[in-house]
């Protein structure tokens, strides 16, 4: 019995540690495409508003359109 308890608290203390590792913050680098939108552009201004949902994806498309035939 008490190499039951000792064994379950090993392997607990185990698993404890590989989560404990990815805990925390994760830098930009490792998922770009979760990076916060640069805000210096319309585009980038766009994009953290959706980000925030501030804007739904029918007024981005929108707006996108608006900005691309501007641009054109």
């Amino acid at each position: 019995m008490v190499f039951l308890v000792g064994f379950v608290l090993c392997v607990l203390s185990v698993c404890a540690l590989m989560v404990w590792k990815r805990v925390g913050d994760e830098p930009a680098a490792v998922r770009p495409w979760r990076a916060e939108p640069s805000a210096e552009s319309s585009e980038g201004l766009l994009a953290a508003q959706l980000a925030a949902g501030d804007i739904t994806d029918r007024e981005y498309v929108r707006a996108m359109e608006r900005i691309a035939a501007r641009d054109g």
